[in-house]
């Protein structure tokens, strides 16, 4: 399994521990620094256990660090866990067991549950269902990330095929990788809570973007392009011709605004929080409806988490 460090002294520690406490114990556990100027990989390379490598290189991006990890991958399956989440011990033994029950899946995802900075779990959850034609064509799309990078394991061989990540795109990269896994065979998800993701001022979620946001047109765009069998376009034609519709701002707003409402409930800001969703509501009723159904499926799911700190 892969780990992309980049000044996360904070939580590596953590996000080792969580791997080798796994039930499953037939692991590699690859750490990709990349060009941190904390003590984050001296952490990670004190821990004495054998199946921990580390490899250092300069500073490329999360995407550089994934695709040198799948490089240097020796197992048939791979998988990946960011240095600030966490798994719990279950997960690759339950996500394993899914992939090889069937040979037509390709991939294995999971809901995870969000963590505060300080690591208390919240009732709030992220990871939806892939099962059905429509979620299948969404994800060929390049319409739909189904759940956090960190929940993800494949198919070693799969994942190499596919290209890996687009370093290229690196802010939407495994919504890209999605896309194309989702070509090669069927994606399946884990609906319990399998591990931890972390939610702090410099994830990547929080830093959301318009650039980020039209990145991840770029890949929609490219996606359809690739399943209807029309030319791709080339990202640099892409970003200088594109322009956002109303129609997708106001969908970016609502998205951005019940985001921002899960922060301030986790941090126990409620009636900021109700009000950002109520906003979110009025400018995108059916989408946010769409995402409040999906992530109270998600809640009523049941759990199998131990109780107690991490």
């Amino acid at each position: 399994m892969i780990i992309p460090l980049y000044n996360t002294e904070k939580y590596i520690g953590a996000c080792i521990a969580s791997v080798l406490s796994q039930t499953h114990k037939n692991l590699e556990v690859i750490v990709v620094d990349d060009g941190s100027t904390d003590g984050g990989a001296a952490i990670a390379e004190g821990i004495a256990d054998p199946r921990i490598r580390v490899d250092r290189g300069p500073n490329r991006g999360v995407s550089a660090a994934r695709n040198r990890g799948i490089a240097l991958a020796k197992g048939e399956i791979v998988a990946f866990l960011d240095s600030d989440d966490i798994w719990y011990p279950d997960k690759l033994s339950e996500q394993i067991n899914v992939l090889q029950s069937d040979p037509d899946v390709v991939a294995v995802g999971a809901v995870f549950q969000y963590l505060s900075r300080d690591g208390r779990r919240h009732l709030s959850q992220v990871g939806q269902d892939t099962r059905g034609t429509d979620a299948r064509e969404r994800m060929q799309r390049g319409q739909s990330m189904p759940f956090p990078p960190s929940a993800l394991i494949a198919r070693t061989d799969v994942v190499r095929d596919a290209g890996g990540f687009d370093e290229s795109i690196s802010p939407v990269a495994d919504l890209d990788l999605m896309a194309r896994l989702a070509l090669a065979g069927s994606i399946a998800t884990v609906m319990r809570p399998l591990g931890g993701y972390r939610l702090h001022g410099g994830a990547m979620t929080v830093r959301q973007s318009a650039e980020m946001l039209t990145l991840a047109r770029f890949v929609e765009a490219r996606a359809t392009a690739r399943l209807e069998g029309r030319p791709t376009p080339d990202l640099e034609s892409f970003v200088s011709a594109y322009r956002p519709t109303r129609a997708q701002r106001r969908r970016d707003g609502a998205a951005r605004r019940f985001r921002d409402a899960g922060m301030l409930a986790m941090e126990g800001r409620y009636v900021r929080a109700t009000t950002l969703c109520a906003l979110a509501l009025a400018a995108r009723p059916w989408y946010m409806l769409r995402r409040i159904t999906a992530h109270l499926s998600v809640r009523r799911t049941p759990s199998a988490v131990p109780q107690g700190g991490i």
